[in-house]
C-alpha cells in the first residue's frame, strides 16, 4: 500500500514497525518517528499519548492482523489434525508476507513493553490453538499435553523458518509442506 494513502496515524505505526526491525526497540524514539513519517515530532502525540503507546498500538494491530490471517483456516471445516496444517502454514506465510513485522513482533515482545500491552491479541491466538486442541483431543488425534507446550512446538518451527528465510535461507513448497506435517506429528496422539 503506497504511504501517501494511510493516515498519519498509520504512517507514524508504519514508521515505528520499521524502525524497530531494522534497528532494535531502543532506535524508535519519537523524532526518529517522526523523522521517518515526515512529520513533526509533536505530530506523534495528536495520535498517541506517548511513544510507548504508539508501539504497543502498531504490535496489537500486527498480532491483529495475524489473528485474522489465521482465523478462518484454524475454525474451518475438516479433522483437526487438516486445520492444524492450515493454519499452521497460514501463520507462516502471513510472517513471511511481512518480515518486518515478524521482526517488530518478535522485539516487541522481548521488551518490557510486552507486559504493558496486557497480551490480549496474542491471546486470542492463543484460544484458537486451544479450540482446536481440544477438539483433536476430544478424537483422540491430538496429544493431551497443556496448550503451552503444544503452542511451542507449533510456533518454534514458525520463528525458526521465518527467520532463516530473513537471513537468506529459501525454502521450497516441499520444505514447507514437510515442516508442517512435522508440527501435525508432533501434535498427534
Amino acid at each position: 500500500m503506497l504511504t501517501d494513502t494511510l493516515s498519519t496515524k498509520d504512517r507514524l505505526l508504519r514508521a515505528a514497525l520499521k524502525i524497530v526491525a531494522r534497528d532494535g526497540m531502543g532506535a524508535a524514539t519519537t523524532a526518529a518517528i517522526a523523522a521517518e513519517t515526515g512529520v513533526a515530532e509533536g505530530t506523534l502525540y495528536r495520535h498517541f499519548p506517548s511513544k510507548d503507546d504508539l508501539l504497543i498500538e502498531a504490535y496489537r494491530r500486527l498480532k491483529g492482523e495475524v489473528f485474522t490471517a489465521i482465523s478462518e483456516a484454524g475454525d474451518g471445516d475438516g479433522p483437526p489434525s487438516e486445520r492444524l496444517k492450515r493454519l499452521w502454514l497460514t501463520l507462516l506465510n502471513a510472517y513471511r508476507s511481512d518480515t518486518e513485522a515478524f521482526t517488530y513482533g518478535q522485539r516487541f515482545a522481548e521488551s518490557a513493553l510486552s507486559e504493558r500491552e496486557g497480551g490480549a491479541a496474542h491471546e486470542r491466538i492463543q484460544a484458537a490453538l486451544t479450540r482446536l486442541r481440544d477438539a483433536g483431543v476430544a478424537q483422540g488425534v491430538f496429544k493431551n499435553l497443556p496448550t503451552d507446550i503444544l503452542s511451542n512446538l507449533f510456533f518454534g518451527p514458525v520463528v525458526y523458518m521465518v527467520k532463516s528465510e530473513i537471513k537468506g535461507r529459501a525454502w521450497s513448497e516441499a520444505d514447507l509442506d514437510m515442516a508442517a506435517d512435522a508440527v501435525v506429528d508432533a501434535w498427534r496422539a
